[in-house]
């Protein structure tokens, strides 16, 4: 096959607004000594745009930055509250909008303020577009498909305009429909007289061409415009922006390349690409051998050339490109495609079909990612990985759980460890678990966070289990701990001996009867005691507290004797006397009767708990380990006294004189 022709639409390249936007740019850049800005980029030509930032002109977008000097309006134009803005302040305003475009600007402000509901049919993120619906208070209504305006609700009057570089047979579809449902709707076609030569220029060299070469900016909407109708027309397009985007292997197969341009196109560019063409061309049979060859199944790496709202194509090394539909693209199809790909991007897809019937490859992007998941789910399987998800699906027997690279099914049973009523209640939970089971073949994922608790729990008992056998271990006989209070009942103390439980009985806390140990102790205070009792095989340790301090009773008798006089204090009051402690631990009664000579009508009215009182051991039963004592003891008695007393014993013949006498001389 022999080099292809070369043909370069009669109509491209700069149009009348963009020469005259360039020029006066140029014009300024170079004979401005003060500050030059470019609000926002001049065209969209990043060539342009770099040459005048090159000669000194600043680009900017934040108005703030701009104080004084020279500031050139890009050819789009701008929003009146912009141009209003710029016109208080000191500046010298270039204003290099495009004739038509300023056009359009004056018809949107004085229809908008007649009372009329102002369309704009264009792209609504185009510079443009933003410019013109700031000259109608930004209350413009903008549409850009059929479906936008017939889902569109439109307050009439109305009047229409279009953004230069939109469609023709597009527009007038859609203001076709406007005006079919409201009547006396104004239309003016506003598309540029040069972007519909130049359009149907490019529709008529690409009906005959192989092959089209579109040239301009990536984000240039009448080249993206140009792109999308010859597409209509050629099964081959590709978009670039300068010579060295050309790849040989993109024309394998043609006789026939055409080559149009944007608006914002330089003619020198277009040379340039027109010029390495044909270099290449002349070596055209010797690359062509070089691509790479590909069969349906193979994953193919290549890089992204263009994306529409339907598909992407996608450079991959071959004579054709590789096409990737939506469905083939994005899982969720509600989802933008131009906004989760873009040009220049790096991306495996697998060939599913070598040719669509307009020469391209068919990609499919998601048969990637499916096996990708699948590999990455067979791994986590096979090494155990505690995987992170969230619940997105409440299905039959169980819910869905979202992994971030697979969705597998957890039965109702693998969420607890306990029985789950409504699994409804989960929907939105994070969950962590493992995939227990995996079959390739019949796509079966099977998750379980219920494993991943059992683990949790198996290892919190075995935890425990060793800290107790170590807490075991270091224990003995008669050793003494200080650890903190666990737990406090009625009947005695537990205390954490480093993970297990050890146990002191009320009667162990002290030599004294406790009734409460909750009014001596509480969790977390720290006791010394002594083990007392230690069974390893059952895990059991008493301990004693009283058990460190000698016992009471021994040091009382080895210390005191009958008829011992000493100082006690009163520790309660009951009817037939008062118990007072003579040291601690050791309480003695003093009976009533012992408390006066005199009658005492009850015991407060002559001791109170607290009192502290001299008093005289009259008693002492060592085997039932009881205290008499006295207070009247170390008092004479009055001398009625003993007359009465005379006249009772006398009366009874078994006491003697000498029994009364010796009671009261203490003998």
């Amino acid at each position: 096959m022999g080099s292809p022709s070369i043909t370069i639409a009669s109509k491209s390249g700069f149009c009348v607004g963009v020469e005259r936007a360039v020029k006066m740019a140029f014009k300024c850049a170079n004979t401005n000594t003060g500050n030059v800005y470019m609000l926002g980029e001049l065209i969209h030509n990043r060539f342009v745009n770099e040459q005048l930032r090159e000669l000194g002109v600043v680009s900017t977008e934040d108005l703030s930055q701009v104080e004084n000097g020279t500031i050139i309006i890009r050819s789009h134009g701008i929003t009146k509250s912009v141009y209003d803005y710029l016109s208080s302040k000191p500046l010298n305003i270039v204003d290099a909008t495009c004739i038509y475009v300023k056009s359009i600007q004056n018809k949107v402000e004085k229809y908008h303020q007649a009372g009329y509901t102002i369309v704009i049919v264009g792209d609504r993120a185009h510079p443009e577009v933003i410019g013109v619906n700031g000259w109608c208070s930004n209350e413009a209504i903008i549409i850009s498909t059929l479906q936008e305006a017939q889902n569109s609700r439109l307050k009439e009057p109305v009047c229409i305009v279009a953004q230069t570089t939109f469609i023709k047979e597009l527009f007038t579809q859609i203001s076709n429909y406007i005006c079919m449902i409201h009547n006396g709707t104004l239309v003016f076609d506003t598309i540029c007289q040069s972007t519909a030569l130049r359009q149907k220029a490019a529709a008529d060299l690409a009906k005959k061409s192989d092959a089209m070469i579109v040239i301009g900016g990536k984000n240039s909407s009448n080249t993206a415009k140009l792109e999308q109708i010859c597409r209509q027309h050629c099964s081959q397009v590709i978009n670039i922006e300068a010579a060295d985007e050309i790849n040989v292997k993109d024309f394998s197969e043609c006789s026939s390349i055409g080559v149009t341009a944007g608006a914002s196109t330089p003619s020198q560019i277009i040379l340039e690409v027109k010029g390495k063409m044909e270099n290449i061309m002349e070596n055209f049979e010797e690359s062509i051998e070089n691509l790479k060859q590909f069969r349906t199944g193979d994953i193919v790496t290549g890089e992204i050339i263009s994306v529409n709202e339907a598909e992407i194509y996608v450079n991959i090394g071959h004579k054709s490109d590789g096409i990737i539909k939506k469905a083939d693209f994005l899982q969720d199809l509600y989802s933008d495609l131009t906004s989760s790909a873009a040009i220049g991007d790096q991306i495996e897809a697998m060939v599913i079909d070598m040719n669509d019937g307009t020469g391209n490859i068919v990609l499919s992007k998601i048969r990637v990612d499916e096996l990708a998941a699948q590999d990455k789910t067979e791994e986590a399987f096979k090494s155990g990985e505690i995987l992170t998800g969230k619940i997105t699906k409440i299905v039959k027997g169980g819910v869905i759980v979202d992994i971030g690279f697979s969705k597998p099914f957890m039965p109702g049973n693998q969420y607890a460890l306990k029985y789950t009523e409504d699994l409804n209640a989960l929907l939105g939970k994070e969950v962590e678990g493992r995939i227990i089971e995996f079959d390739r073949d019949r796509n079966k994922i099977i998750f379980s966070r219920k494993v991943v608790l059992l683990e949790i729990r198996n290892a919190e008992r075995e935890e425990k289990e060793r800290r107790k056998k170590e807490a075991l271990d270091s224990l003995e006989l008669s050793q003494v701990v200080n650890a903190p209070v666990k737990n406090v009942a009625d009947f005695g103390v537990f205390i954490d001996l480093n993970g297990i439980d050890g146990f002191i009985h009320v009667s162990d806390l002290a030599w004294r009867r406790i009734s409460n140990p909750k009014n001596l102790f509480k969790t977390g205070d720290m006791i010394e005691a002594i083990v007392t009792e230690l069974d390893k095989e059952a895990g059991k340790v008493k301990l004693s507290v009283k058990a460190l301090t000698p016992e009471p009773w021994q040091t009382f008798i080895e210390g005191y004797k009958a008829n011992d006089t000493t100082k006690a204090i009163i520790k309660s009051v009951v009817k037939f006397g008062a118990f007072a402690e003579i040291i601690p631990g050791v309480e003695g009664l003093i009976h009533i009767s012992n408390l006066s000579h005199d009658k005492v009508p009850n015991v407060e009215s002559v001791v109170n708990v607290n009192d502290e009182v001299t008093v005289k051991i009259i008693e002492i039963d060592n085997d039932k380990r009881k205290i008499g004592l006295s207070i009247k003891d170390l008092t004479e008695a009055p001398k009625r006294k003993i007359e009465q007393d005379k006249a009772y014993y006398k009366e009874d013949s078994k006491v003697t004189m000498e029994h009364l006498f010796k009671k009261y001389l203490g003998e």
